[in-house]
């Protein structure tokens, strides 16, 4: 069974965390935002929550961040995910990191070199999917 932490609580990685425990999926979400700490625990299991920043090492520890197959990084902070990007695959030695790109300007940073095996540039994909769909 795959364990996979999620840091960022938002819509996105609530839907994530949703998906994932449907595949039966163990899974953990890192948030720090006190009103969507709030939505969470209305939404999952208490022990599902670690409240922290997710680019604190102490927190990613009490995540038990060493038994995890893969992080996913999806705050609404670009300079967050790619730093939470790089102490997971560094410091962890994460098998599978993802994060999410914010702002399309960013998109060069989210690299292999920054800790990130695959990025997520929302703008781009449904940029070209709406182009796409105008042809």
């Amino acid at each position: 069974m795959k364990k996979v932490i999620i840091i960022g609580g938002g819509q996105v990685g609530a839907y994530l965390a949703n998906l994932l425990i449907e595949k039966k999926c163990e899974v953990l979400i890192v948030e720090n935002r006190p009103s969507v700490l709030e939505r969470l625990y209305q939404e999952f299991d208490a022990k599902l929550i670690i409240k922290g920043d997710g680019s604190d090492t102490q927190i990613l520890e009490k995540a038990q961040i060493f038994e995890s197959d893969t992080v996913a990084v999806v705050t609404g902070s670009d300079e967050v995910n790619l730093v939470a990007a790089t102490i997971a695959k560094y410091e962890y030695g994460i098998e599978r990191v993802i994060a999410r790109v914010n702002n399309p300007k960013n998109d060069w940073l989210f690299t292999i070199e920054m800790g990130v095996d695959k990025k997520v540039n929302q703008a781009d994909l449904l940029g070209h999917f709406v182009f796409d769909e105008m042809l």
